[in-house]
């Protein structure tokens, strides 16, 4: 801090708080808002020996602990989560001084991400679809390796896998959601005939946020399996994956 005369400040006080709005339509009512971090600090008081900082230049240092399990930095279709902190000198009669500075809070680093994910769907005993996928948790640029295998005589009219990317948000007692197919892979039906494990292999993308659980917010990737049959009938099974950042 400079002071450019001498100052008597009630406090000079650091505050860093987050703040997590979702928005889900135009309604005020429809937008909820909360700071899951919110912390403040004095860094200089005045005494009865000392109560006045004279001109000049004073380096206050500081430290804090971001709480575990803080959602990260995001601003998505629904929701934006901020991480602020502010620097004030608390002047009596006299305007505040300010200033603001916006931080990039990063995701927890992925845990058990080399755990393998199974899943499946049915519509009898005969008919049915498993996702084995090697790993649940990956970076920007992996693959996402795994199989998919049907069972049953029934005609196969289509298949794909593809990783979808979901944004879910709340505000009040409003809900909503967003999916997006980041990647597909159409798979050749004559490949799933015979109960034969069919090979997956999902690029993920190099822009993918990552997953996290807000307060009233989240992202998460999704390994999505579908299988038409002949008679329209549909299997579909879906896996959830983590997303980190390097």
């Amino acid at each position: 801090m400079t002071a450019h005369s001498d100052l008597r400040p009630r406090g000079v006080i650091v505050h860093a708080f987050s703040e997590e709005v979702t928005t889900l339509g135009p309604n005020a009512l429809m937008t909820q808002q909360t700071r899951p971090f919110d912390l403040s600090f004095n860094l200089w008081s005045p005494s009865a020996h000392n109560d006045k900082l004279p001109k000049g230049e004073y380096d206050f240092p500081i430290e804090f602990a971001l709480p575990a399990g803080l959602p990260p930095t995001f601003r998505g279709e629904f929701t934006r989560i901020v991480y602020l902190i502010e620097a004030k000198v608390d002047l009596p009669l006299l305007p505040d001084i300010r200033h603001e500075e916006e931080l990039r809070v990063l995701p927890a680093p992925l845990i058990a991400a080399d755990t393998p994910v199974r899943t499946s769907a049915s519509l009898s005993p005969a008919l049915k679809i498993e996702l084995e996928l090697s790993a649940s948790g990956f970076y920007p640029g992996d693959h996402i390796h795994g199989t998919l295998r049907f069972s049953g005589a029934a005609a196969i009219a289509s298949a794909w896998v593809e990783l979808v990317s979901q944004e879910k948000a709340e505000a009040r007692e409003f809900a909503d959601h967003a999916e997006r197919v980041r990647v597909r892979a159409e798979i050749d039906p004559v490949q799933l005939s015979g109960g034969q494990p069919f090979p997956i292999d999902l690029p993920v993308p190099e822009d993918a946020d990552p997953s996290f659980v807000g307060q009233y917010s989240s992202k998460a990737r999704l390994v999505r399996a579908r299988v038409t049959l002949a008679d329209n009938q549909l299997l579909m099974t879906e896996a959830v994956v983590q997303v980190g950042v390097r």
